[in-house]
C-alpha cells in the first residue's frame, strides 16, 4: 500500500497566514516542506514502521515515530508550513542510520513548497 505524498490536512482559517500581498486569497490547507519515503534499499518494500524520523533546520527540529505495527507505511510528513534548509535523519534497528542535508523548502505567500526526499535504508 503506498502513501500519499506529503498529506494535506484541512484546518480552519487560522492555519494560514495572512497573505501581504493585496487580492491574494490563501486555503485553509495545511502542508508539510517534507515528505520522507522510507523504504529497504535492496528489497524497495515500505521500511518506515519502526524508523525514527528526524528533520532539523538550525535549532529547530520535527520528528516522527512510526509504530514498528505500523501497516506497510511508506512515507512520513515533516515541517508543517515551515520553509527552511534541513538535514533528514531516519534510524530503525536492523538498518544502518540514513541522513541527508541541505534540503531546501521555500515558501510563497501562503503556504510552503513540499520536497519530496527518499530514504532507501542499508540493512546493517
Amino acid at each position: 500500500m503506498k502513501s500519499l505524498f506529503l498529506p494535506v490536512l484541512a484546518i480552519g482559517a487560522a492555519g494560514c497566514s495572512q497573505p501581504s500581498s493585496p487580492g491574494v486569497v490563501c486555503t485553509s490547507l495545511y502542508a508539510f516542506g517534507l515528505g520522507v519515503t522510507v523504504q529497504d534499499s535492496v528489497t524497495g518494500m515500505p521500511a518506515a514502521a519502526g524508523a525514527t524520523v528526524i528533520a532539523r533546520d538550525g535549532t529547530y527540529a520535527d520528528s516522527s515515530v512510526v509504530p514498528a505495527s505500523a501497516p506497510q507505511t511508506t512515507s512520513v510528513s515533516l515541517a508543517g508550513e515551515r520553509a527552511g534548509t534541513y538535514s533528514v535523519t531516519v534510524s530503525k534497528a536492523g538498518y544502518q542510520v540514513w541522513t541527508k542535508t541541505n534540503i531546501q523548502v521555500t515558501k510563497d505567500v501562503c503556504h510552503v513548497h513540499g520536497v519530496a526526499v527518499a530514504a532507501k535504508l542499508v540493512s546493517g
